[in-house]
């Protein structure tokens, strides 16, 4: 028989359910429509571990963007630049580089006007944070691995994170800001290797882990999400 049994928290505005499954195998968390979060576990799982790889995680949940529609009043930027606060009013204010989203109680979050409006806010504080760190970043990796690049361009693309092209001018999408640092750099070193080889041969991802021995799992990663 099917038996399930269930626990309820609620861990900063987020309702977790714990869900214990007998054809689980390990611990899975999912964030649903409503902001709540399904902790699906094996029978014989302790709640305490759980709970302690859902907290270990926990960060990046909040950053979750559900299926790239659904955004939460938890959600942050890396660098903090993007600040929600309840207010009477809606409205999107750009100021000294921090972008603030101001939103009214009384309304639902989970509503088609206030979802576009903070998708909007949160393009703006990404945008921010992108041209802020990317230039900079990439000019320290080239340096530090003797690259050279023309010019540098920081765009809001839909399915490239990169791209260089024959005159070796370098474009960076706005959402690498959503990821790791680590995985950033990935990025940025893959673009720097094309500097020098056009190709996805074997010498160029060569060249790549020479610089990000670990690329592998960095490119898997950022698939991923």
């Amino acid at each position: 028989m099917n038996k399930s049994y269930t626990k309820e928290e609620t861990i900063d505005d987020f309702n977790i359910k714990y869900k214990k499954h007998i054809f689980s195998k390990s611990i899975k968390v999912t964030l649903k429509n409503d902001s709540s979060i399904l902790v699906t576990m094996p029978v014989f799982c302790p709640y305490k571990t759980a709970k302690d790889f859902l907290l270990k995680n926990f960060e990046k949940i909040q950053n979750f963007n559900f299926n790239k529609n659904f955004l939460t009043p938890n959600l942050k930027t890396k660098f903090d630049t993007l600040k929600i606060v309840k207010s009477n009013n809606l409205k999107i204010q750009t100021l000294k580089n921090i972008v603030y989203f101001y939103y009214p109680e009384n309304k639902d979050f989970n509503s088609k006007e206030i979802q576009e409006n903070l998708k909007e806010a949160y393009k703006k504080a990404l945008k921010i944070e992108a041209k802020n760190y990317l230039p900079q970043r990439l000019n320290y990796l080239a340096k530090k691995y003797n690259f050279s690049f023309n010019k540098i361009a920081i765009k809001n693309q839909k399915t490239r994170f990169g791209s260089c092209s024959f005159q070796n001018n370098i474009n960076l999408n706005i959402k690498l800001m959503e990821y790791d640092f680590e995985i950033i750099d990935y990025v940025l070193i893959h673009e720097l290797v094309h500097t020098k080889i056009k190709n996805h041969s074997q010498n160029f991802w060569l060249e790549v882990e020479k610089y990000c021995p670990n690329y592998k799992e960095l490119r898997k990663k950022l698939k991923q999400k």
